[in-house]
């Protein structure tokens, strides 16, 4: 008799909650993401989200994940904890004092940018390993630079354009900024040129879309922007590395939960 004896696949127990008041209007959300399983690896796939995130790996350096322009895959072992804070698009320039553009597609660590104290302070905090002890040190060491951050109208306006509220006409009248000027102080801020950004928000969009929508997939793409399916499907191609069918089954936005 033969026995199969494959063990079961590694899973991945990711979570998001909303950040304390005091950084709501900053932060997107916490979150956080554990492996598990006895053998083989988890392959965790990220997507463009104009987003840019503080992520900590127990055991490793703490790191910064810029706005990526396309897929980004890593594959995880069981056993990986990993804790996050996601900044609201276009927020973490001020907080981290380094411009958007210069974190696209990059992953530099911490150290590098907020210096090896903070750094030192989350690896030597004594909580490695622990979801909560980690999720609570990293929190304290934002909310000590809280008053260092400021707003922007140019992050307000941006946002509204790229969501289609507006012209990039009228977002250039509006910041008093010529079309180079505009182009630039985007990309500073989001990490992307203006065309990519709403490329990016639609995406999101067409995500938060397909979680209740239950129509034709012709008419979720007319709902999240698309000129028909077909230009659906290649911005999906380009931007997430699947169909719109598997993207929508696969990649269901996770609601944030308060803990």
């Amino acid at each position: 008799m033969r026995f199969d004896t494959q063990q079961p696949k590694p899973l991945s127990d990711y979570r998001e909650f909303l950040p304390p008041a005091q950084l709501a209007d900053r932060f997107r959300c916490f979150w956080t993401q554990t492996i598990t399983g006895s053998r083989g690896v988890y392959e965790h796939r990220v997507l463009p989200d104009a987003c840019i995130d503080i992520v900590w790996q127990a055991g490793e350096a703490p790191h910064v994940a810029g706005p990526d322009t396309g897929p980004v895959l890593a594959e995880l072992a069981p056993g990986r904890v990993i804790v996050g804070a996601r900044f609201r698009p276009g927020r973490a320039p001020d907080f981290l004092g380094v411009a958007a553009h210069e974190l696209r597609d990059a992953q530099p660590e911490l150290a590098g940018i907020w210096g090896e104290a903070a750094a030192r302070r989350l690896r030597e905090s004594g909580v490695t390993g622990s979801v909560e002890g980690m999720v609570g040190v990293l929190q304290d060491e934002i909310e000590a630079r809280v008053g260092f951050a400021r707003d922007g109208h140019a992050r307000r306006a941006a946002l509204a354009w790229a969501r289609g509220r507006a012209s990039l006409e009228q977002l250039g009248a509006e910041l008093h900024l010529g079309d180079r000027q505009l182009r630039r102080r985007v990309e500073e801020r989001f990490g992307y040129g203006p065309a990519v950004l709403r490329r990016v928000l639609r995406l999101q969009r067409l995500l938060a879309l397909g979680a209740r929508h239950d129509g034709s997939l012709a008419d979720l793409a007319l709902a999240a922007g698309y000129a028909d399916q077909a230009h659906m499907t290649r911005e999906c191609q380009r931007l997430a590395g699947l169909s719109p069918v598997r993207l929508v089954a696969e990649w269901l936005p996770t609601p944030p939960s308060r803990k």
